[in-house]
């Protein structure tokens, strides 16, 4: 993938991946070959529905999902994970509970409480440390009533990967009968997913794979009627045009046949990355172990200095970071997730995320260390 043409430096993946050219093309080939609505009867809509089924059993077979799986496209992230939620608690009976963590994506927290809200059903909150999610805590939250639990594979700002063999054990000890609903949004295409975990539902974003939109949400069969009511009774949900949704499927397919590689590209890039923030002296402290975190994110604490500061002083070098997840860039109260994790109300504002992609070089990793530096130098 080339950089970018203005010659900036866009560290910001975890956000958005910036399309390429390629990708772009491509995409426009399929809008032309595809105008019909997948849900007209029409020639050319029957035509789209036809490539969108296609897609879906594509989408299936790369991702090792079960026979009885069934894809529902969606527009956004944040729409397929509302779909999703609200998928699974049409599905259970009122009065059950739900389980979710601190360290969730607003999206899906605030998906949470809408739908448990409208359904009657209880949302509960496990607690985090400093490793993450606390899994002795939830070990206690899941019982026999429990219907969902809801949760990350990695976490958006921080980039902390889920142990999900655990939480899979402990679901199956604790509460056997309950649904699974995993924000894979982070990790689709980047990370391995464990077939074993066995997600009753799974949500993934063509913008974190370098397509121009396009999500989809991924069901067992046995909430594929739910699921379809969302768009076709109620109209819950938009209609993904079938361009993005073929686009989202070929950056998921390119991704996955150069995996390892792209991991290995990530972790040298995060690694060259602190080497030089250390060599100008910068003290920093990573926010998880490196062996907990996703390659592609990297997330230190650098108190007493506000990211959102340095992220901005960081315009007039063309740079582009983060001081937190996309949707809670800038918060009077400071990071959310960092404060669940016990960092300090002081610590919360202090939060740097560079998050890379395949199209990010080793000098850029140097020289966004050195502007980094030199702003921290002259805060």
């Amino acid at each position: 993938m080339p950089a970018l043409q203005d010659r900036s430096i866009y560290l910001d993946n975890a956000a958005a991946v910036p399309c390429s050219a390629q990708t772009l093309e491509y995409f426009s080939d399929c809008a032309l070959q595809y105008p019909g609505n997948q849900e007209s009867m029409g020639y050319h809509g029957s035509r789209s529905a036809a490539a969108l089924r296609n897609a879906a059993e594509r989408l299936l077979a790369i991702l090792k999902q079960p026979s009885d799986s069934v894809v529902f496209w969606e527009n956004t992230g944040t729409g397929a994970l509302a779909s999703a939620v609200e998928c699974a608690c049409r599905q259970i009976p009122p009065g059950s509970r739900i389980v979710t963590t601190l360290l969730e994506h607003p999206a899906l927290e605030q998906a949470l409480i809408r739908s448990a809200r409208s359904h009657g059903l209880k949302l509960e909150f496990c607690p985090a440390d400093k490793n993450g999610i606390r899994m002795d805590s939830l070990q206690a939250m899941l019982r026999a009533e429990t219907a969902l639990l809801a949760l990350h594979h990695v976490q958006s700002e921080t980039g902390g990967i889920a142990d999900l063999k655990t939480v899979r054990s402990l679901l199956d000890q604790q509460a056997g009968n309950a649904l699974l609903l995993l924000d894979t949004i982070q990790s689709v295409g980047k990370l391995e997913i464990d077939p074993g975990i066995r997600p009753d539902l799974m949500v993934l974003s063509g913008q974190k794979l370098g397509a121009p939109g396009g999500a989809a949400f991924l069901c067992r069969k046995k909430l594929s009627k739910q699921a379809g009511a969302l768009r076709s009774g109620d109209h819950f949900s938009g209609r993904c045009t079938p361009a993005a949704a073929l686009t989202l499927l070929k950056c998921l397919e390119e991704a996955l046949s150069h995996l390892p590689e792209n991991r290995l590209h990530a972790a040298e890039l995060k690694k060259i990355f602190l080497q030089h923030l250390s060599q100008h002296k910068i003290t920093y402290k990573e926010t998880l172990p490196s062996e907990m975190v996703s390659p592609y994110i990297c997330h230190i604490l650098v108190p007493p200095y506000q990211s959102a500061i340095l992220t901005r002083a960081l315009h007039g070098s063309a740079i582009s970071i983060a001081p937190g997840s996309a949707c809670e860039s800038e918060t009077p109260g400071g990071s959310k997730v960092l404060t669940a994790m016990g960092y300090s109300k002081k610590d919360s504002f202090c939060g740097i995320r560079v998050s890379t992609w395949l199209q990010n070089t080793e000098e850029e990793m140097v020289k966004t260390a050195s502007e980094i530096a030199e702003n921290i130098k002259n805060y």
